[in-house]
């Protein structure tokens, strides 16, 4: 696609022209900084170049640049305060510029190749490429519109662009120093009282869908435990780092919380059902932050069951002994959370038991026996631990090696095949058998 790109580039008369009408790649008898002298709107760049003692070598053919540079209108939009201490600031003013500079001859057809652009710091800014419009944008996710292109001179090559790109720090913030700039407040305060902290600063890298603190205003979690507040959360982390433009529609996501997370394409691109804000790609030394406009509500116990072609025949007995409400307490007004031990298809074929036709009673009396009050983590389950199902039943935790077994009343061992599916109602537990059968 990118490929188809470059000839749009030309149709659009995005490169420059001579009298002929035909591309002029390069002058042979003029510097980068001569191009940008002669051109009104780099007035400012042609200024702080000089301020930060870049001009020599946008002047010298001892090293060849490509320059992506900022417009007047582009340095107007930097608060007066800031350009002003930048000018002070020579050292950091060349640190700026040079994040705008690639090493090398790249013209217009060479960017639209590229995702990342290295500069000659070091560092990379990403290309992005929308139909005829190609941008580049920074760690912070300023987005800058390349405006105008191809202006060839004898050392390099010169581009401009609609906005001023802010280079990394060295090192780069983690995530949570990430999220702290960038106002982030009432999620990391949910963070701190889900006891989510060690998680977010555990290495990554991670995907962390951030809701603004507007958005955390519209949703009530003063009543949330801890537990489900944490699943919520969870549900917002993708292990990885995942660009915006790596988005794709149709190809869920799954979060920390081992659930899916849907992507629509848009516009607006949602994720989980949330809008995806302007602030995106904020790249973090062990991750990356998205922007979303509103809280993500993970799905219920019973949506889990209902959603996997795996429980279809536990949601047939759910929907037959109409005990849907036992699995999903109300989390949100204050309803102690549960944990499900779910069998799968296989499990109730190995049961024995037809749930289309064995008594309702019998038929609550097995379904409850798989689900306990408050929120069991795997991680928290230890040997010969003993808890009672809502049905009156005592469970006991047998493990053998790593392998973990429940054992109900009647000595009948389910393992536990997959674990720790946080949903809003508790935690799912997938089981290969079934318990008080």
């Amino acid at each position: 696609m990118r490929r188809l790109l470059i000839s749009t580039f030309s149709l659009l008369g995005l490169f420059a022209c001579g009298d002929e009408g035909r591309p002029v790649y390069r002058s042979f008898d003029k510097s980068v900084l001569e191009l940008a002298k002669e051109d009104p709107n780099l007035t400012t760049f042609v200024e702080l170049a000089t301020v930060a003692g870049l001009d020599e070598a946008l002047n010298s053919t001892q090293a060849v640049f490509t320059v992506f540079a900022p417009t007047n209108a582009a340095f107007s939009a930097v608060p007066a305060a800031a350009l002003t201490a930048l000018r002070e600031d020579p050292v950091a003013l060349s640190a700026v510029l040079r994040f705008h500079m690639a090493g090398g001859f790249v013209p217009a057809n060479l960017v639209v190749l590229q995702k990342d652009l290295r500069t000659i710091t070091s560092t990379t800014v990403h290309v992005l490429v929308n139909g005829s419009e190609v941008s580049l944008r920074d760690y912070l996710g300023t987005v800058a519109k390349v405006t105008k292109v191809d202006q060839g001179a004898k050392n390099g090559m010169l581009h401009q662009i609609d906005k001023v790109l802010t280079p990394p720090p060295a090192p780069l913030p983690d995530l949570a120093t990430a999220l702290t700039d960038g106002g982030y407040a009432a999620l990391l305060g949910a963070v701190d009282v889900a006891g989510l902290t060690p998680v977010l600063t555990s290495g990554g890298p991670f995907t962390v869908f951030a809701p603004t603190d507007d958005a955390f205003g519209e949703v009530d979690t003063s009543s949330v435990g801890a537990d489900v507040l944490a699943n919520i959360l969870l549900h917002h982390v993708v292990a990885g780092s995942v660009a915006s433009e790596d988005l794709v529609a149709g190809s869920p996501l799954t979060s920390a919380a081992k659930l899916p997370l849907v992507v629509t394409a848009g516009p607006p691109i949602t994720v989980g059902g949330a809008d995806l804000g302007e602030n995106v790609d904020v790249v973090a030394s062990d991750g990356v932050v998205h922007e979303l406009a509103s809280v993500i509500i993970p799905p219920t116990t019973v949506d889990v069951v209902v959603a996997s072609a795996d429980f279809s025949t536990l949601e047939q007995a759910v929907t037959r002994a109409n005990v849907a409400a036992a699995l999903t307490p109300n989390t949100i007004e204050g309803e102690e959370p549960i944990t499900v031990f779910a069998p799968t298809n296989a499990a109730f074929t190995a049961s024995g038991i037809n749930v289309a036709t064995v008594g309702t009673s019998t038929l609550t009396q097995v379904l409850t026996s798989h689900v306990v009050a408050g929120q069991l983590l795997s991680t928290g389950l230890f040997d010969g631990q003993l808890f009672r199902a809502a049905s009156g039943m005592v469970l006991e935790v047998d493990i053998v090696d790593e392998d973990v077994f429940i054992v109900d009343e009647e000595g009948n061992r389910s393992q536990v095949v997959d674990t720790d599916i946080r949903t809003l109602s508790g935690v799912v537990h997938v089981v290969s058998g079934v318990i008080g059968r």
